[in-house]
């Protein structure tokens, strides 16, 4: 025994380890019975218009598989895969010396037609005024009046065969038909390109369509212009709002299914052809009572799920538990909830539900919750 203790070493240990313990295990029930203070919201019935819901797909309303008008070398090749162009923008250019040759010659031609021309206006009046004096026969004149015409003619030929020249040299020359995005490229520079076979794919990114499958019991409640909500699973927390543009009445006989197009503009470009969605359009007919709750109760989640906190009485304390919902529909401030055990009438966190443990518990502010009802 070590002088000056009371106690032996082991004991004294044992108690000093009890004593962290416990005053862990009381700091830790402290934090667990210290209130978060909370704004409530109640789980509401709404009547909403029923809907279907679809499963679809974004496509390009245009996409053009572009090709130079003539054969040629490519020279220079102006664009990548994935980049974006404006209408009119030069894609690719073929090798044109020759046709700037031609374009030479003609305008050449051109300019000597015009010299003949002006020469042959000039001899007509000259005998025109000599005509005055009785100096100028008439076969003269009227030979010089040929003459213009004749050199009028030939220029006009000279100049649409310079008009051809240059339009041929344009042909060398690939531009963007509309603006959008290059999805591929099939040739690079010093290969041969041809009339009949593609260059660069086109799609244009500013309006996409969706093509959703339609069971053919609601074919008769979906017509143009229905509205339509759409929810892109590359982009799972925003809805985007649309209206059917046309229901094709051809289906497939053995799913016994329609296609259902939506037109949707695409101004940020955030979507992109290929991404799949989930329609959900209105039904002609009948309406559908749902739960709603507020657009702040609910709790988007890493990876990809959605929760609210709901609010319970347990042994005396109002606590509060993550419940996993599916939405749907926004309406306002409100989203409707698919799917999830709340009820209506039940309380879920509407404000400071970011930082909540389950069965937290809660410090409901009966102010700011009436407020918000």
């Amino acid at each position: 025994m070590i002088r000056g203790l009371l106690y032996p070493l082991p004991t004294l240990l044992t108690a000093c380890a009890a004593l962290a313990l416990t005053t862990t295990c009381n700091l830790a029930r402290a934090q667990e019975d210290t209130a978060s203070p909370v704004t409530l919201a109640h789980v509401t019935p709404e009547t909403l218009q029923e809907q279907a819901v679809l499963t679809g797909t974004a496509e390009p309303v245009r996409r053009a598989a572009i090709s130079p008008r003539i054969d040629g070398l490519v020279t220079r090749l102006l664009v990548d895969e994935g980049e974006t162009v404006e209408a009119g923008q030069p894609i690719l250019e073929l090798d044109g010396r020759l046709a700037e040759l031609e374009v030479e010659a003609a305008r050449a031609r051109v300019a000597e037609s015009e010299a003949r021309h002006n020469d042959a206006i000039r001899r007509r009046d000259e005998l025109l005024e000599l005509k005055k004096g009785r100096h100028a026969s008439e076969t003269d004149i009227q030979s010089a009046i040929a003459n213009v015409d004749m050199t009028a003619a030939a220029l006009s030929a000279e100049r649409a065969t310079l008009a051809r020249a240059e339009e041929l040299l344009e042909r060398h020359r690939l531009s963007a038909p509309f603006s959008g995005v290059i999805a591929a490229k099939h040739v690079e520079v010093g290969e041969w390109a041809k009339r009949d076979e593609a260059a660069v794919e086109l799609v244009a990114m500013d309006t996409l369509r969706v093509r959703a499958t339609l069971p053919q019991r609601d074919y008769v409640r979906v017509g143009a212009g229905a509205g339509v909500t759409l929810r892109f699973d590359a982009l799972p927390d925003r809805d985007f709002p649309g209206r059917v543009l046309t229901r094709v009445a051809s289906g497939n006989p053995s799913t016994r299914s329609f296609p259902v197009l939506i037109d949707i503009p695409n101004p940020e470009g955030l979507l992109a052809p290929g991404m799949s969605a989930r329609v959900r359009v209105d039904l002609a007919g009948n309406t559908a009572e749902t739960l709603t709750v507020p657009r702040d109760a609910i709790v988007a989640k890493s990876d990809g799920t959605r929760e609210v906190w709901q609010v319970r009485i347990d042994d005396g304390h109002t606590k509060a538990y993550p419940v996993g919902v599916e939405t749907g529909r926004a309406r306002g401030e409100r989203i409707e909830i698919l799917r999830g055990e709340i009820a209506a009438g039940d309380q879920v966190v509407l404000l400071g539900n970011e930082r909540l443990r389950a069965g937290q518990s809660v410090a409901p502010q009966e102010t700011a919750t009436a407020a918000l009802e």
